[in-house]
């Protein structure tokens, strides 16, 4: 079903928002003098400026550079390693052949620099390394000088039954990025919802002042009628009193009633961040349209939506993370090899041309190993730890799914009845509406007593209210749908998606 409903504002309304916000007038009794507005801009720009999206964006940040580094870290790496200089004078000791000891003076400097470029094996973990180097001495006391170098020298290090955190980190990383995604989505769902709550009560405190001056103006115009039928002794006199109460009663409900919109305002603007200054907001309710009420979820896509939600994203980067412990237990703690190989040139010489003029081969193999013979259970205990955490993880995670379907079900029943439920709302504040203008142009005719005017008013306010409370109800289950499916149904689209929450100050 095709929506074409202005349910999500793009990012230039959001900016209109931020702008009418920063620049709303002082608050004033002309209402017409207020800051008007809208449900859907409100949840854009608490989706973009909440408190919760702000944290929740630095840590999509973070993620996302941890990559970069990682990514970064499997690509080659050039060093350069120079110590200049590297003088010493002083007196050693000297084992003689007769074995005495002799002391004698020395004085040397020590000179080196060398080129290395490295690149990391994620798969294996293995280091593979080239270098070039070149060492100068100086003997000052015997006024000589030596040079040792390699020209070139192709190392390979190889860890063999090793714990390998790059294999590991290659699939961490990406899915922790995946998760701080969805994390800034729900952050941002969570946002537009309690933006939601935060408009609908803007909206029944503007609803309790327009009521208010409704009743305000209607019953001025009633007491000037009911003043002048009482000089022709047509009311008694408590039905004058009785319309003077109400008119009191009206000019003390509207100062209570804006009372309660500069509290709401004010709770906006410091959910978004900005000061209040008495300023008053005033709520442009939305209408129930066709296509909204008529607007069908399927249950079986919205449970398919479940998957992307940050809980269950973060039950499966829990679940590999005790993989990885335990494979890391399992390694650490297990027969270890490690493989050392080096082939290149080498030489040594008075004078530098000879080492890279007549070097000589270089050819260095070595395997290490290490193998526990007796640890008294200690990596049987550590490995069935490691495996309970992994069972652990995945029960939770089976858990979390059941309740956030039992959930999404419950919502879907509810929105089903309240797309009903606003439909018969709207009929009944319409007809409770025109009842009272037929009530209040008959008592005017003298057709029906003060008493049927008051309970058709009375009427008319209940029916209202209930049609606020309805049509909160409504915007508050759908934006709950959202923000659990991560999913806007109306546009058929993920939440906020493209928002850009840079915006200026």
């Amino acid at each position: 079903m095709t929506i074409t409903t202005n349910h999500r504002i793009a990012y230039p309304l959001t900016l209109l928002l931020v702008g009418v916000l920063c620049t709303c007038a002082p608050a004033q009794t002309n209402p017409s003098a207020d800051a008007t507005l809208t449900l859907s801009e409100l949840q854009a720009a608490a989706a973009a400026r909440a408190e919760q999206v702000v944290i929740a964006e630095q840590q999509q940040r973070a993620a996302r550079l941890e990559l970069d580094a990682f990514e970064a870290g499997l690509k080659p790496r050039l060093d350069l390693a120079a110590t200049l200089p590297n003088y010493f004078r002083t007196s050693t000791e000297v084992t003689q052949d007769d074995g005495t000891i002799a002391f004698r003076e020395i004085e040397l400097n020590n000179s080196s620099v060398s080129l290395f470029a490295n690149q990391r094996i994620a798969a294996t973990g293995a280091l593979i390394g080239l270098e070039t180097r070149l060492q100068r001495t100086d003997n000052f006391a015997l006024d000589a000088k030596s040079y040792n170098g390699s020209p070139v020298r192709l190392t390979l290090q190889q860890p063999i039954l090793a714990f390998n955190p790059w294999k590991w980190d290659r699939r961490l990383l990406p899915l922790q990025l995946q998760v701080s995604d969805a994390t800034l989505q729900a952050a941002r769902a969570d946002a537009a919802l309690d933006a939601t709550d935060l408009f609908f009560n803007l909206v029944s405190a503007d609803q309790e002042r327009r009521i208010a001056e409704t009743n305000r103006s209607a019953n001025e115009t009633l007491y000037e009628v009911a003043t002048e039928r009482y000089e022709l002794g047509q009311i008694t006199r408590g039905d004058l009193v009785q319309l003077e109460l109400e008119q009191a009663s009206a000019e003390q409900n509207l100062l209570r009633a804006q009372r309660l919109v500069g509290r709401a305002s004010a709770d906006i603007l410091q959910y978004l961040g900005r000061d209040y200054n008495g300023q008053l907001l005033q709520p442009e309710a939305p209408e129930p349209t066709g296509e909204l009420v008529g607007l069908e979820i399927v249950a079986s896509r919205a449970l398919a939506l479940l998957e992307q939600r940050p809980e269950l994203l973060e039950i499966r980067q829990r679940v590999l993370l005790a993989e990885r412990e335990a494979d890391r237990i399992r390694r650490d703690l297990g027969p270890r090899f490690d493989l050392n190989a080096s082939i290149g040139l080498i030489r040594n010489a008075n004078e530098i041309d000879p080492i890279y003029r007549d070097p000589q081969d270089e050819r260095v193999v070595s395997l290490t190993f290490a193998v526990p013979l007796l640890d008294w259970g200690e990596r049987s205990a550590l490995n069935k730890r490691a495996n309970s955490e992994i069972e652990l993880a995945r029960q939770l995670g089976e858990r979390r799914i059941i309740q956030l379907e039992g959930q999404l079900t419950q919502l879907l029943d509810q929105w089903t009845t309240l797309q009903e439920e606003l439909v018969l709302a709207t009929r009944i504040r319409d007809l409770a509406e025109e009842r009272f203008q037929i009530s209040q142009e008959s008592y005017t005719l003298g057709a029906i007593p003060l008493t049927d005017l008051t309970f058709a008013q009375q009427n008319r306010d209940l029916n209202t209210r209930a049609y606020a409370e309805t049509l909160r109800a409504y915007w508050t289950t759908y934006a709950s749908l959202e923000r659990l499916t991560l999913w806007d149904f109306i546009n058929d689209q993920p939440v906020y998606e493209g928002l850009n929450s840079e915006l200026p100050n």
